[in-house]
């Protein structure tokens, strides 16, 4: 090769070179500028929108957990007030659930009273024969005491010895004589009462009758 052809070898080279290296400091240049201009503007405008979106996001946000919030609250005044209301309701089931136990137990207290004010009442028939017996005594001594021994005995036309000191004896005699002539007829004339009743019926009937020792005393006295 000659000179000539090798120094025109070397423009090419050294023409390819600066046309490359044109080349690279025309696209340095250019992304020099995108990266300045084009790139970071829509990198702002980006950013921007994203910062838009992202505000837009927080205040819904926001919303929603107020909104969660106000249901929250709401819910739990409902339950509060749900409460309140079973517990009112509990309490005036309780009250009247005492009411209830007391005015039972006031019934109990006075049927078990009544019970025994009829028990008391209610005499057997040996009792209340005694206690007729006892009565008629006491009346007997009673009359004894006011007319003295001596006018008793002789109304009562006491002739054995032992009844005239015994006068009440006598009284006593004549109303169970008297009590059992009298009773068969009186249970035929009035059946189904219970024998105190049939006692009083009988003591009322022998504060007149002729057998009354008493009775007899008054028709001896009575004036001619």
């Amino acid at each position: 090769m000659g000179k000539l052809e090798r120094k025109e070898a070397k423009l090419e080279r050294e023409a390819t070179s600066k046309e490359a290296a044109k080349q690279k400091a025309q696209k340095d240049a250019e992304d020099s500028y995108w990266q300045s201009h084009g790139e970071n503007d829509k990198s702002k405008a980006a950013k921007k929108r994203e910062e838009e979106d992202r505000k837009r996001a927080e205040t819904a946000a926001k919303k929603a957990e107020a909104k969660r919030l106000a249901d929250l609250e709401l819910e739990e005044l409902g339950k509060a007030k749900a409460k309140a209301e079973k517990a009112g309701m509990q309490k005036v089931t309780h009250y009247q659930l005492q009411q209830q136990r007391e005015f039972e137990d006031r019934v109990r207290a006075d049927e078990q009273a009544e019970r025994e004010m009829a028990s008391r009442r209610e005499l057997s028939a040996e009792q209340y024969a005694r206690q007729v017996e006892t009565e008629n005594i006491n009346r007997a001594v009673e009359a004894v005491d006011a007319r003295g021994v001596d006018a008793a005995l002789k109304v009562l036309s006491v002739k054995e010895e032992d009844s005239d000191k015994h006068p009440e004896k006598r009284m006593k005699a004549a109303w169970k004589a008297y009590e059992e002539r009298m009773l068969p007829d009186l249970k035929q004339d009035k059946p189904g009462l219970k024998m105190s009743q049939y006692k009083e019926m009988l003591w009322k009937s022998w504060q007149k009758a002729p057998d009354n020792p008493l009775n007899q005393q008054q028709v001896v006295t009575s004036p001619k």
